[in-house]
């Protein structure tokens, strides 16, 4: 079993991947073709522009004219019911990047383009012609949302731990909360949740916890337990390297990589182009593997922030024929992050399933119907493939009914009081920052 797993996971790495290939921008800040944003549009409630204000830690993101509502019409953000406007800041994962264009090469920036099955199954790819937004655009709808996006691809190998990842989303989060006077809200993806970990840990420039500053984390496929498919493909290749001449080949690759990870926490460049492979023994691509001594000592969700957590799960099926089924032979998560490593921790959770049979009379029908409507490219909707998987870890921020659940959650949780207030003197030390401290104690 542990076999077939590290051969899925070592599939997962090599074969899926814009989030591999993807390099960042030279700075965070890339250049749009949108439409900017007014100054009246994102002056605060305080009566300043945090963009501004705050614009060495996080960038407003544009509205882009090809984003569009779902009848079509042009994005318009506007305040709550009673005037509130709320800082929303997008996190992303190791390696990646926020960059918020037309070019929609960053993941939260990519058009909603497939769906998983909810009566089970592989999931659909959508029409080109069903396209409308991107999950930064949805977002941007929910009444009262001001979508920041916070850049650390300047040193995205690196574990959450650098002054430039957690440490700075901190100071984001208190200029933000400062200049709005409302609690922002994190939406992350992938070690960008553990990155929203380590900041909530922290203290403000008063000694407060900022974990007071934040109401809610909406998560999707945070490796809260750490990834086993990185741990299991690291193991493979320590292993492998040990067998004697036939491993040479795979000790020196595995040297080789050793040094394009540490090319990649000094410098920030590649030796392959590839950035998930030149970064994999970096301090953050070692860090992310289940059971590291950095996951260990990492804070957990402190208690008074409400943590929601999105997750993929893709199933491995058995035979089923003529009414007979085998039991699944695997439950693969995300491909990345294992079903129960993005829920640790959450306090409410949605989950999205795509099965994928060896043998099927489902698989079997889906597959010819594929067949039939490849030549048609992305004009028609058809079913998905392993490859295009609607539940894989990157895909889940381009899913309708994730994406769907994560404006429907945003609207909730803007619609509810998130008015920051500075607490009384007196009372910095919260039970949230006992609970956090009792945490570190115990780790």
């Amino acid at each position: 079993m542990r076999r077939r797993t590290t051969i899925a996971a070592l599939a997962a790495v090599l074969s899926f991947s814009p989030l591999a290939a993807q390099a960042a921008p030279a700075s965070a800040d890339g250049g749009t073709s949108s439409t900017p944003r007014s100054v009246a549009t994102s002056t605060s409630s305080a009566g300043v522009d945090p963009a501004s204000a705050c614009g060495d830690l996080v960038q407003l993101a544009p509205v882009l004219s090809s984003d569009h509502t779902p009848d079509g019409k042009q994005i318009t953000p506007k305040p709550t019911a009673d005037g509130r406007r709320v800082p929303v800041i997008i996190v992303h994962g190791w390696v990646s990047y926020d960059t918020h264009s037309d070019a929609r090469d960053h993941l939260f920036s990519k058009y909603v383009d497939r769906t998983a099955d909810p009566a089970g199954g592989t999931g659909y790819l959508l029409a080109q012609s069903q396209y409308r937004s991107s999950l930064i655009g949805m977002l941007q709808q929910v009444p009262g949302a001001e979508v920041y996006t916070f850049d650390f691809s300047q040193v995205g190998s690196r574990w959450v731990t650098d002054p430039q990842i957690g440490p700075k989303l901190s100071q984001a989060i208190e200029c933000l909360s400062d200049s709005y006077q409302q609690k922002p809200v994190l939406v992350t993806h992938s070690m960008g949740g553990l990155v929203a970990r380590q900041a909530l840990s922290n203290n403000d420039s008063k000694g407060r916890p900022i974990s007071g500053r934040v109401s809610n984390v909406l998560a999707v496929g945070a490796p809260n337990n750490g990834s086993d498919s990185a741990q299991m493909i690291a193991s493979a290749l320590t292993i492998g390297s040990e067998i004697p001449l036939a491993g040479l080949p795979i000790r020196m690759l595995w040297d080789y990589i050793g040094q394009c990870s540490e090319q990649m926490d000094a410098t920030n460049t590649t030796c392959t182009g590839i950035r998930a492979v030149d970064a994999f023994r970096s301090s953050g691509g070692e860090a992310l593997r289940t059971g590291s001594a950095q996951l260990a000592q990492l804070p957990w969700w402190p208690d008074n922030v409400k943590v929601t957590a999105y997750v993929g799960d893709i199933q491995m099926g058995g035979i089923s024929l003529f009414g007979l089924n085998s039991p699944r032979l695997l439950d693969l998560g995300d491909l990345l992050v294992s079903v129960d490593s993005a829920k640790a921790g959450s306090q409410r959770s949605r989950q999205v399933n795509c099965e994928y049979g060896i043998i099927s009379t489902k698989s079997a029908e889906t597959g010819l119907v594929r067949l039939m409507l490849a030549g048609q490219g992305n004009s028609v909707e058809q079913p998905a493939d392993l490859l295009s998987s609607p539940c894989f870890h990157e895909a889940m921020l381009h899913e309708t009914t994730i994406t769907g659940d994560l404006q429907r959650d945003l609207t909730e949780v803007l619609g509810a009081d998130t008015a920051w207030h500075a607490p009384a003197a007196g009372s910095e030390q919260s039970a949230a920052a006992t609970t956090v401290a009792a945490v570190r104690e115990s780790r």
